[in-house]
């Protein structure tokens, strides 16, 4: 076992940042992996791989687990594919690291072309040129439904840290912050949040019949990617408190994000105290919607319509104030808040809608 705790010291003195996330990771030794790797809260290594490496080396692989787990790489990967996704996670943060002044060990994953992309926006390139497929298909379908009870603890305790690293005195620590979009969950950007969201359940499926012809005219056969149907919900709030002006501006978003996917469905309903009408909206079809009702909120209309349909959507959006009776059990598919401010919810992830001056 090598011991990092003398690594970690130093990262606290010199680089607050990564050393307060770092000093809470865990050091596994792995000989069966070939160099290190990141999973949630811990940094697997082999011995082989880390006795040559000098301390700066071994410093920059403590930095980029750390970043890993700040921006939460695991969480946002989705449907994308697992080994595509981890490495344009890691063009991303070494592509930075190195620009920074870190000395990376030998052979490291690292292209200066993506020293200022996000790693969405890296996977999307590495897609077309790996997999033969366009920025939101994916090609797994090992998402995770939901978190355990452990699992939510150490995404807070993972939070917790972030945010505690983003207070310390570190030259650097805007320049991640910035370059990453790391802040508090109030100033996340929605148009980013909900284009991951929806993208995170557009799934592809590989097949040999036909294969890609990314290089067929070499006799090298790979699986062609054969996108899926996408089956999505809006559920808009129409109690009497939804401000119009952004629930024009939430629709011509989802609308400009189906325009990326090959086939989908969304069926739209309009609710107070019970449904005010459903409209269902295939491929390219323009979004509509009337805002009839104006009485009490209550969202369990909503999810009992849901509820006895043949086919689930994979996620509901609900554009509401929040101000309503929830439902007694979470649904077996995701639902996001859609909301023009912050409050608690029984399930779900809040997303905060804001204009372009909030």
């Amino acid at each position: 076992m090598i011991d990092f705790s003398p690594l970690k010291a130093k990262l606290l003195l010199e680089y607050p940042f990564f050393g307060t996330i770092a000093s809470g990771m865990e050091m596994v030794l792995n000989d069966n992996i070939e160099s290190f790797a990141v999973r949630d809260n811990t940094i697997e290594y082999r011995e082989g791989y880390i006795e040559p490496l000098s301390s700066n080396e071994r410093l920059f692989i403590l930095c980029n687990g750390a970043l890993h787990e700040a921006l939460s790489h695991t969480l946002r990967r989705g449907n994308r594919s697992p080994w595509l996704w981890s490495m344009a996670c890691d063009y991303a943060i070494n592509a930075l690291l190195i620009d920074n002044g870190f000395t990376p060990p030998a052979k490291i994953t690292y292209d200066k072309r993506f020293g200022n992309l996000s790693a969405e926006e890296i996977y999307a390139e590495l897609a077309m040129e790996f997999l033969d497929q366009e920025q939101n298909d994916r090609d797994s379908d090992d998402r995770r439904d939901g978190e355990s009870a452990d699992e939510k603890l150490s995404r807070a305790q993972r939070e917790r840290r972030t945010r505690e690293a983003m207070e310390k005195d570190d030259p650097l620590c805007e320049a991640f912050t910035r370059q990453f979009g790391i802040h508090s969950k109030s100033r996340i950007d929605w148009r980013s949040e909900l284009r991951d969201c929806i993208g995170g359940h557009y799934i592809s499926d590989y097949t040999l019949v036909p294969p890609s012809k990314k290089l067929l005219y070499e006799g090298i056969y790979l699986p062609g990617s054969s996108s899926r149907h996408l089956e999505l919900a809006i559920a808009i709030d129409s109690s009497g408190s939804v401000d119009e002006v952004l629930l024009s501006c939430f629709i011509a978003e989802v609308e400009s994000i189906m325009e990326t996917f090959g086939s989908y469905t969304i069926d739209l309903l309009v609710c107070d105290d019970r449904i005010r009408s459903h409209t269902r909206f295939e491929n390219g079809e323009h979004i509509e919607y009337v805002l009839n009702g104006g009485g009490g909120t209550d969202f369990r209309a909503v999810f009992e319509l849901i509820e006895s349909w043949m086919q689930r959507p994979k996620v509901l959006l609900y554009f509401t104030d929040l101000d309503g009776k929830f439902p007694l059990y979470e649904p077996p598919y995701e639902v996001l808040w859609i909301a023009p401010q912050l409050a608690d919810v029984p399930f779900g992830r809040v997303v905060v809608l804001k204009d372009e001056n909030g």
